[in-house]
Order: structure tokens, then sequence, then C-alpha cells
């Protein structure tokens, strides 16, 4: 490159949002394959808010197993029974202590 060439930027000229009028000329660039509806982008945010939210009892009814089989995984490996805070008889020997 030579030098008498060379140009210096040290501000990127932009488009302020006040002078875009219609919001719907606003396109990704490179993405120009179809035109963008309104109305289409309206629907999709529409549907996405349909969707299912699992309640509460969903959830627990979702993990119940999973969390039993964790428990037991833990009861079998430390002969500790986490749900009742209670020792166990098996290879550990535990201890209660005091705070």
């Amino acid at each position: 490159m030579c030098p008498s060439l060379k140009v210096e930027r040290t501000t990127r000229e932009s488009t302020p949002c006040s002078l875009i009028r219609d919001p719907d000329t606003i396109r990704t660039p490179g993405s120009t394959t179809r035109p963008t509806n309104s109305a289409d982008a309206n629907r999709r945010i529409q549907n996405s808010s349909q969707r299912h939210i699992p309640t509460a009892h969903d959830m627990d009814e979702f993990f119940a197993g999973a969390e039993e089989e964790q428990q037991k995984q833990f009861i079998d490996k430390y002969n500790f029974d986490p749900v009742n805070d209670k020792p166990l008889p098996g290879r550990y020997e535990w201890e209660k202590l005091d705070p």
C-alpha cells in the first residue's frame, strides 16, 4: 500500500434511529431472498407466547424418576438417607455434629 493512499478512520458512519421512518425497511444484510412481512413476524411472536409452560406439578412429575434414582444411588454409596436425614447401617459410621 502506498503511504499517500493511507486513509485513517476514527469514526464509523451510521444512520441515527430517528431518521429511519419505516421499521419494515430495516433488513439484515444478506437476507434479501424474500421480503419481510410484519404480519408474519407478529404471528411468530404470538405463536411463541402461546407455548405450553409447565406447572410446578408437571415439573415435579417429570423429574421424580431421576430424583428417586439419584437418591437410591446416594443411599447405596454412603449408607445415609438424605430425605429423612438418617444414617443407615453399612460401610460408613455416621456421627451427629452440633453446630
